[in-house]
């Protein structure tokens, strides 16, 4: 990097956040996903500002560490010839760590979906995308870039594409990650491996054309949502919307952070997955963590479930105080419901996990 990296930043809600409320919601019912299954009826919102100029910088500091960059940059099938950061939260990025564990960054992006969310797990906290100019490697590109945003506004790499790249729409496919793109999209058709995702924008993008959100709706066609500006976050139901990032230029760069979240009320059919994120997760850790976060889920579920038993035996106890139970606690189609979706969600996780030997395994 050329500029001198210092230690993570120690996080300052009153400093590093500021929160404004999105100016509007699309719902899954608009975009045709109502029968998606989702747990709610948001689908993706507007941008919304998230991060205060401080915020922004004390992120890029964070990310930008050599540590970082020399152990946490890696490539996935989905990205091409862009370039991601992950798995740094907590050891490598403290800042990134305590960002997305605040209460208060917590509680604002939770009123912008319109449901309590939590992250699914660290090693989900402040995944980094970033877009590769054509005739650059990855690491050449990241070493050249600079903590702070405003600071590389002269050389311009992203140049503007020949035409405009291809989307799926009508009765069309969405392009397979094997098709090529001019320019290639920096991370390609899917829908995330996670139910909601933060999308957080880090660089300046006053210039910038291109780099929106597109979406595939339930009819086939396509929308771009509108992207957000430096500090700015969208929220979106990613696990449930197929969506692609579009390239952009009139830009010196373009950096985003993806953080992934689930709802904290446990009762709805996790669609958790690792298909899109093996390739460029390292499956000691990755695995460690996913085994972890569908136990708790488990945990949870079970809590749940036990409470509403002890709160029926409780109100029956109360009307007839020292008599035995004169009704059912236990619905017993309501518990073959529980089991099942316990089952399921331990069969995914293991489905999800392929064997440490398995040649798709890079790290």
């Amino acid at each position: 990097m050329q500029d001198t990296m210092i230690a993570s930043p120690v996080f300052d809600p009153a400093v590093h956040l500021k929160y404004e409320e999105p100016s509007y919601k699309i719902s899954m019912e608009e975009m045709g996903l109502k029968d998606a299954g989702a747990p709610s009826h948001i689908g993706v919102t507007a941008p919304f500002q998230l991060c205060s100029p401080e915020g922004v910088l004390a992120m890029r500091q964070d990310i930008f560490q050599p540590k970082v960059i020399q152990k946490h940059l890696v490539y996935s099938a989905l990205a091409g010839p862009h370039c991601q950061l992950r798995g740094m939260a907590p050891t490598a990025a403290k800042f990134v760590y305590d960002f997305w564990h605040s209460k208060e960054v917590l509680d604002a992006i939770s009123k912008a979906a319109g449901c309590e969310l939590v992250p699914v797990f660290d090693y989900e906290l402040g995944h980094v995308n970033i877009q590769v100019p054509k005739g650059k490697t990855r690491e050449e590109f990241v070493s050249q870039l600079k903590v702070d945003p405003f600071g590389n506004q002269v050389e311009r790499p992203l140049t503007p594409p020949a035409e405009e790249p291809k989307m799926a729409g009508g009765n069309q496919h969405a392009q397979s990650e094997e098709e090529e793109e001019e320019p290639p999209l920096v991370v390609g058709w899917h829908r995330d491996a996670y139910p909601w995702v933060c999308v957080l924008m880090l660089s300046d993008v006053a210039n910038m054309k291109g780099g929106e959100t597109a979406i595939k709706k339930g009819d086939g066609s396509c929308l771009k949502a509108i992207g957000p500006q430096i500090g700015s976050a969208v929220m979106m139901q990613g696990g449930y919307i197929p969506h692609a990032a579009m390239p952009c230029y009139g830009s010196a760069e373009r950096i985003t952070m993806v953080t992934s979240f689930r709802p904290k009320a446990p009762l709805y059919r996790d669609i958790s997955n690792l298909d899109n994120i093996r390739t460029c997760s390292n499956w000691f850790d990755l695995y460690d963590q996913w085994v972890q976060s569908r136990l708790t889920l488990a945990q949870e579920k079970i809590a749940h479930y036990s409470r509403e038993l002890s709160e029926r035996r409780k109100a029956q106890e109360e009307q007839r105080p020292g008599s035995l139970l004169t009704k059912p606690t236990v619905d017993l189609d309501e518990f073959d419901e529980m089991r099942n979706d316990l089952n399921d969600l331990f069969e995914r996780a293991r489905v999800a996990m392929k064997p440490y030997s398995d040649p798709s395994r890079v790290f």
